[in-house]
């Protein structure tokens, strides 16, 4: 488990250096979410996965404990391992030696010593050119905010990564952009034509009191009855959500509320991986395209008891619990949109296109199931229509308050605006 862990560290360094990709597969069935669909309880996923027998005993509590009988199943477990001819390979091995291949080569002087101080790793990923040259060696190119630091040469293989200059936001380059000027037309006050528009529309009729000028009822002002997945929203749903989001946060906050959560999403996954309803190794995804969709799902499989304890919160404003996860997921993609900034605009546009196709294709299989899978759920976060984009829009004030103020988590889904 520690190799794992140690794996997984060196693959969150690596990703700095990997560019995201799209592949032909397509993954748009798995980002659908049937609310109705049975599911088992959180205690039957925790007894499936999380049973206490699958783990290794290790015959004691503490380390002042340890008994002076050797384990005799361990002895016959190493001494069988010790025997075999074949090396037994590590769960992540491809994946890292893919990333390896697929960074720049500058990164290898401060992930490649790491690795050689690593148990265990393997000697197709030791001998990798590039990475066999950085053996005890130190890193040349140093960030000049820790270049003066005395005696640097004897920090730990496992901190070089902050050497690197690229580290640092303040030692990437930055975009010069124009400055630019307002322009304004060259238009000539002309007396006669606004005297033409003051007659056709007469500034009286448009004063405050003018039974004219009243506002007018429109469907933005009523509730949309038993909304679904693809109904469109309301600026009274919109605000009706938004008036459930402090009791929200308030449920996330009490009774380990958040915790549990949290692992009835871990079990979830497995869960739906096991049944071929998941994305294997990345269907966390699914929470960030749907995530009240996901909450609701989490907070069922945690029983009757909490279901009807958050029943109770959305029920205040009229919403079901399938209701309201429908309303909140259609106001956050909403919301994405009417948020969105020009270079995400354009990263959506090349991923659309298939710009990175090329790249994906340089990645193993389990890469490329990882990125194309990432891609697609981030074109699924900013599918909304226009319309709900407009009515998002007449209440985005009061959702940039509530969502500033749950710290853009709801409970232990997280609320991304922009990936």
């Amino acid at each position: 488990m520690k190799k794992s862990l140690i794996l997984s560290g060196v693959c969150g360094l690596l990703m700095i250096g990997q560019a995201a990709a799209l592949a032909p597969q397509d993954y748009a069935k798995y980002f659908k979410i049937d609310m109705d669909a049975p599911l088992p309880t959180f205690d039957e996923l925790a007894q499936k996965y999380a049973n206490p027998d699958d783990f290794y005993d290790r015959k004691y509590d503490y380390g002042w404990n340890i008994s002076e009988i050797f384990d005799e199943i361990f002895r016959i477990r190493i001494t069988a391992n010790g025997k075999r001819e074949e090396r037994i390979p590590f769960e992540d091995e491809e994946l890292l030696l893919n990333m390896l291949q697929s960074v720049p080569k500058e990164i290898y002087p401060y992930v490649g010593p790491y690795l050689h101080t690593v148990p265990g790793i393997p000697e197709k990923i030791l001998n990798l050119p590039g990475i066999k040259e950085t053996k005890n060696k130190f890193p040349e190119r140093i960030a000049p905010q820790l270049a003066d630091i005395p005696d640097l040469e004897f920090l730990s293989p496992s901190l070089y990564f902050i050497l690197m200059p690229e580290a640092w936001p303040q030692n990437l380059p930055r975009q010069e952009m124009p400055n630019l000027y307002p322009s304004y037309p060259k238009v000539t006050y002309d007396a006669d034509f606004y005297k033409k528009i003051k007659k056709l529309v007469p500034v009286e009729k448009f004063l405050p009191g003018n039974e004219k000028a009243k506002k007018k009822v429109t469907r933005s002002d009523f509730r949309t009855l038993d909304a679904t997945q693809t109904s469109l929203l309301t600026a009274a749903d919109v605000k009706a959500f938004a008036d459930t989001l402090d009791d929200v946060q308030a449920f996330g906050n009490r009774d380990g509320n958040f915790l549990n959560t949290f692992n009835a999403g871990i079990f979830l996954d497995l869960y739906e991986v096991e049944n071929g309803t998941g994305i294997r190794n990345n269907n966390q995804i699914k929470d960030q395209v749907n995530p009240c969709q996901r909450l609701v799902q989490k907070i069922k499989m945690l029983g009757d008891n909490k279901a009807n304890e958050f029943l109770e919160i959305v029920g205040k404003k009229g919403f079901t619990l399938n209701t309201w996860a429908y309303t909140c997921d259609k106001t956050i993609k909403a919301y994405r949109v009417s948020k969105v900034n020009r270079a995400t605009l354009k990263e959506l546009n090349a991923f659309s296109k298939g710009l990175y196709m090329p790249e994906i294709r340089s990645y193993n299989m389990q890469s490329q199931s990882f990125q194309m899978s990432t891609i697609q759920g981030i074109l699924e976060m900013y599918k909304a229509p226009m319309s709900d984009v407009i009515e998002v829009k007449k209440n985005r004030r009061i959702l940039d308050e509530k969502f500033k103020k749950m710290k853009y988590l709801l409970v232990s889904s997280p609320i991304a605006i922009h990936y």
